[in-house]
């Protein structure tokens, strides 16, 4: 094939999987702007196996993801206006609205029969040949509303009002042109939202999933329950999502580079990742981290119009992440790329203005596009609780897919986002995507659920519904193991952790290389350095992404740290200022590992009177964002001992004053959960480490020095804890232990 006809070729293809575009006018700012329509259906299966071959592709280097690469996006907050209106009871209004011709009907005349029928409805008489009036237990009927912009609409009730499942049916319907469509119901249940006992959930009001019905000229609603009558306090909320300034722009949160300490999302990173590195006169420490689970590209909440005034600050919190959920928001189908921000925008509103709610109720959005949105507020990399999954949203995330599935298939693009989003997310929490036993707050789920798992409810929709073992496979495919977030100690070249060391007398620094087996430290290296004005020194691993484990010290004058490079054979490379802040007043500094789950390792530590803290690694020689990691913890030392309890995300370890050992486990972005006591050390042993597993089995080690003759202990790691100690090395008299 000629070279130009292949190119041209390879552009019709991408073409068919990035869809049709085409122009469309954007008024509000006098340009013309590029959109992105559905695929056709025939394009849907070349559009998934390009997916899967670009997911292939993206495997081997851990790069982000096949979703369309600029879309047009809100450039500034835009105010969504929310009209209120109340419900009770059959309107006259609304009766005669029903003589109008709806899009089935219009080609055909009103009957006689229809005509009288319609008449007589104000009375009370039963009428109309679309059966509106026929339905028992008719309790609304609204008058027809005038609708702005591209509207989203929802009804509410007060919440002292008892309305269960199953015991009302809101339906809305829609006019433009002169024409009326059909009745749509408008999704209730109970079991999405809040949960009951959060202050969230306590300030709640009840009403049904927000419903976008897009550019029309007029709404009416009707409602059915068991009484024929309408719950206290009924109201209608027409939401207008405001017009937006707008420009093409790529997905503004970079899931490779975004710090997980950045609350909203921003990319603060440099994308650096780790290579594939040998090391040492052995040649056979890979010490790089592992192969990186591809990270999805995401639309942030400022490129959907999202004005940050309309959430409540101070309920943002943080949980854990078990598992997730598939939702959908039940809206049309038939919106374009450009719609997608006031959608958004809509649902917004709703959920903040008109049910009470703290922000948007899901954490992440995915369209038809295969487009991902940040959903609430908090960090995309962060177990932030949302209010999607009544009674487990403190254990899990969600992203509901814009449509309804119930009606619609979702496209392949779709479900190819679903699947990076999840293994991204979860494998950030060291949560398997295949896992059929997570436990979230009070039950075993798989670890992608639908929310009809969760509740009595059809979200996600049947058909997405029966799409979940689609998207389990693709997350699964996509998902990394966990080796890479394990803290690397080996700096002299062997296979097995090191020790670091500082002679007594002269002060010079050296690594205690261990021979692997638990039993001897096999040579001692010369680092060629000498830590004299240091008070801490820390074995961090491959902190600046070259393929060997470095050294941070802490200056004991100035309480600035130093990043000392590893060259892979012992020595260490000239000093680097890793920031301009003292840690002079942090203790409890330890070298954790990848505990953010980037590919980068991070410290973790804690400021006299504060909350315990992760200083993430940026893969060069400083920080990211620092962040709580947990609430004051009391304690004397801290241990970073790795994927101690199994799951796929490093934990730690705190020795109390009292000689307790409590493991606290990570959760899996830089956060630490629970605390369970594993053991005792004595004060006889003035210092604690676990450079990592040292005897081969898989569990990190502790590594003792009495103080009394500086003799070497080993405490091999167990299921339950550390077992009895014995000798490592007795000939080390000379040497403080030091990381």
């Amino acid at each position: 094939m000629p070279h130009d006809r292949s190119r041209l070729v390879l552009l019709c293809q991408q073409t068919l999987v990035l869809g049709v575009v085409a122009a469309v006018a954007a008024p509000a700012a006098n340009l013309v702007t590029i959109d992105i329509v559905a695929p056709p259906a025939s394009a849907q299966a070349s559009a998934q196996a390009s997916a899967r071959t670009s997911a292939g592709a993206t495997r081997a280097t851990g790069v982000a993801d096949t979703g369309p690469r600029r879309s047009l996006v809100a450039t500034a907050p835009v105010r969504p206006t929310v009209a209120k209106v109340p419900l009770s009871g059959v309107t006259r209004a609304g009766v005669r609205a029903l003589a109008q011709p709806t899009a089935e009907s219009a080609a055909r005349p009103l009957s006689h029969r229809e005509g009288v029928a319609l008449a007589s409805a104000g009375t009370g008489a039963a009428g109309t040949a679309d059966g509106t009036l026929k339905d028992a237990g008719l309790a609304v009927l609204s008058s027809p509303q005038p609708v702005q912009g591209l509207a989203t609409v929802g009804v509410t009730w007060a919440a002292g009002a008892k309305v269960p499942d199953g015991t009302i049916t809101v339906s809305v319907r829609t006019e433009k042109g002169g024409t009326w469509s059909g009745w749509m119901k408008v999704p209730y249940h109970q079991d999405e939202g809040p949960d009951p006992s959060s202050a969230e959930g306590r300030a709640a009001t009840p009403g049904t999933d927000p419903i976008y019905v897009g550019a029309v000229d007029e709404l009416q609603v009707k409602a059915l329950t068991d009484s024929g009558k309408a719950p206290a306090g009924m109201q209608l909320s027409l939401v207008d999502p405001g017009r937006q300034r707008s420009r093409v722009e790529a997905p503004g949160i970079d899931t490779g580079s975004t710090g997980t300490g950045s609350a909203d999302g921003a990319s603060t990173g440099t994308g650096a990742q780790p290579s594939a590195t040998t090391t040492g006169a052995e040649g056979t420490a890979a010490l790089s981290a592992a192969a990186v689970t591809p990270r999805p590209t995401i639309y942030s909440r400022a490129q959907w119009g999202a004005d940050e005034r309309m959430r409540d600050r101070a309920s943002l919190h943080y949980g854990e992440v078990h598992g997730g959920f598939v939702h959908h928001t039940v809206n049309a189908n038939n919106y374009t790329a450009a719609q997608v921000p006031a959608i958004l925008r809509g649902i917004y509103a709703y959920h903040t203005q008109s049910r009470g709610w703290s922000d948007i109720g899901y954490n992440f959005l995915v369209d038809r596009f295969g487009r991902i949105w940040e959903g609430r507020y908090g960090g995309v990399a962060r177990p932030v609780v949302g209010a999607h999954t009544l009674g487990y949203n403190d254990d899990s995330f969600a992203m509901s897919a814009i449509g309804n599935y119930d009606i619609a298939q979702p496209s392949a693009a779709m479900l190819a986002a679903y699947g990076r989003l999840f293994a991204w997310k979860l494998g950030l929490h060291g949560v398997k995507a295949s896992s059929t036993h997570q436990w979230i707050t009070s039950r075993y789920f798989n670890a992608i659920s639908g929310h009809r798992d969760a509740g009595q409810t059809a979200c996600p929709g049947r058909y997405l519904y029966a799409k979940l073992p689609t998207i389990r496979a693709l997350a699964t495919a996509d998902q990394r193991g966990w080796a890479g977030r394990v803290r690397v100690t080996s700096l002299a070249g062997s296979s097995a952790p090191d020790l670091v060391a500082r002679d007594r007398t002269t002060k010079k620094v050296y690594i205690l290389r261990s021979g692997g087996s638990g039993t001897r430290i096999d040579a001692v290296v010369s680092t060629g350095r000498s830590f004299r004005h240091a008070d801490l020194v820390r074995n961090v691993g491959d902190w600046n992404g070259d393929g060997k484990p470095d050294v941070v010290t802490r200056s004991g004058r100035t309480g600035l740290l130093y990043l000392y490079p590893g060259n892979g054979a012992g020595g260490l490379g000239r000093p680097v200022l890793m920031s301009r802040s003292s840690f002079a007043t942090v203790h409890m500094i330890a070298g954790v590992g990848d505990m953010t789950g980037d590919g980068r390792p991070d410290l973790m530590g804690q400021r006299v009177g504060r909350n315990m803290r992760i200083y993430p690694g940026n893969g060069r020689t400083g920080f990211l964002p620092s962040y709580d990691a947990h609430s004051a913890l009391p304690g004397r030392q801290q241990i970073g001992v790795g994927l101690w309890n199994g799951d796929g995300a490093p934990d730690s370890v705190i020795r109390q004053s009292d000689s307790k050992l409590m493991l606290y486990p990570g959760n899996g972005p830089g956060g630490l959960t629970g605390g369970k006591r594993i053991g005792t050390v004595m004060p006889a042993y003035g210092t604690v480490v676990s450079p990592g597993d040292l005897t081969g089995d898989g569990r990190a080690d502790l590594v003792m020095r009495q103080t009394s003759n500086g003799r070497l202990w080993l405490r091999p790691g167990t299921p339950r804890g550390f077992g009895a100690k014995r000798t490592l090395s007795a000939a080390t008299g000379r040497f403080d232990l030091i990381g």
